[in-house]
């Protein structure tokens, strides 16, 4: 009975939540120009990365969507060949954190304790990642 209780408490699952205003989402790991060509790019993605988690935070998620939308569209002025890579990591990146915040206000629109607030929110993830998909 003990062990039944311990994992319904676990607080493994509520880790990844932390945000770490110190570190960034997107890090230059391996590049074959140090990160040179991209420097203001990532600054502008991880400060967006950053203000959507704050946004999501005070579930305020229009303006989550928004960041992380701005984040996208700011990948797609990186044109160096050199860095298509990259910039296919970043919006894979911007579309999954998309994806899940869709699958999340899914689930609270959705079933016996819906909640209609939150409905324009899930139709502006549902056009933004239909818009993002529609770009790549």
């Amino acid at each position: 009975m003990k062990d039944k209780r311990t994992k319904l408490f676990s607080l493994s699952d509520t880790d990844g939540d932390y945000i770490n205003d110190k570190q960034d989402k997107i890090e230059v790991v391996d590049c074959l120009r140090d990160g040179r060509n991209c420097i203001e790019h990532r600054s502008v993605i991880n400060q967006s990365y950053l203000e959507s988690n704050r946004h999501l935070d005070s579930k305020d998620y229009q303006r989550a969507i928004e960041a992380l939308k701005g984040a996208f569209y700011k990948t797609t002025e990186l044109k160096e060949p050199t860095c298509q890579n990259c910039v296919k990591l970043f919006q894979q990146t911007i579309t999954q954190s998309l994806e899940e915040i869709q699958a999340n206000l899914h689930k609270m629109t959705t079933g016996i304790f819906k909640a209609k607030r939150f409905q324009s929110s899930y139709e502006l993830a549902t056009s933004v990642l239909e818009e993002i998909k529609r770009i790549k």
